[in-house]
């Protein structure tokens, strides 16, 4: 029986009424890579050609460009807030009037007088005291506000989130699962896989460990649906998507049919 080739032609003009797409072909060669799953194992898939060294009895099972992403903190923290003191406010005192009584003035006179510019002075004291000590709250409030925010900002840019590496390819064999870019090449053994999850068709999330460290990915490929069969195959066989058939779309046996391909029922 032959293997599906992923990149084999379709009826192009009936495949445009159904939107059919690169990730549709691998979907196909997905279907196929499943059926013979079920009948022979992993002896019953033919390789794929391959640019990455192989292990003895380890074959190659689809390879392709892709993308991926780390679900984790920047390694480069952002520098600490500096923190914003509230600004002293000096207390201004008004000068105490001096009061020249007019010429002939009484006793009496002079002393209502001074004692006017005295009250008057002091009443000043008071409203000059309290808009001080107003600004000082309002000064304290503003420096706490902006510490508060600047900290805020600190936690948000070194919480955790999907961080993209540079794109390369993605290959896909019986022992792993193999990123490769310009900067790292790094193998994922399906024995260390603990968690696999098929979101989209094109998109496959997992999680394993290296080196008591736990590592969450997302792989954005033409090969998501592959692999998860692959490896849901070899690590996870009651995994609820591989039973169900639910990581595959929604009538798309149908849609294969418009464009002219055959797709082996699954589900």
């Amino acid at each position: 029986m032959k293997m599906h080739d992923p990149m084999e032609e379709v009826e192009r003009a009936l495949a445009a009424r159904v939107g059919w797409n690169q990730v549709d072909d691998h979907l196909v060669y997905a279907c196929e890579t499943l059926s013979r799953l079920r009948k022979g194992g992993i002896s019953a898939l033919e390789p794929y050609p391959t640019t990455i060294r192989l292990a003895e009895q380890e074959i190659c099972l689809g390879e392709g460009p892709g993308m991926w992403a780390a679900f984790r903190s920047p390694e480069v923290p952002p520098p600490p807030p500096l923190t914003i003191a509230p600004p002293i406010i000096a207390n201004l005192t008004p000068p105490t009037p001096v009061v020249l009584p007019a010429r002939g003035s009484s006793r009496r006179d002079i002393q209502r007088a001074r004692t006017a510019a005295s009250a008057a002075a002091y009443n000043a004291r008071q409203r000059n005291q309290q808009m001080a000590a107003q600004m000082v709250w309002a000064a304290a409030e503003a420096a706490r506000a902006a510490n508060a925010a600047a900290t805020a900002a600190r936690e948000q840019a070194m919480a955790p989130r999907w961080i993209p590496e540079p794109s390369g390819r993605i290959t896909l064999t019986n022992h792993r699962i193999h990123l490769t870019n310009h900067y790292r090449s790094s193998p994922i053994p399906l024995t260390a896989l603990e968690h696999i999850e098929l979101p989209q068709p094109d998109r496959l999330r997992i999680r394993f460990t290296e080196a008591s460290t736990s590592h969450y990915l997302e792989l954005a490929t033409p090969w998501a649906a592959p692999a998860f069969l692959i490896a849901g195959h070899a690590r996870f066989p009651q995994h609820p998507q591989l039973i169900s058939g639910s990581w595959l779309p929604h009538g798309f046996e149908e849609r294969c049919h418009i464009a002219g391909k055959t797709c082996p029922r699954i589900r």
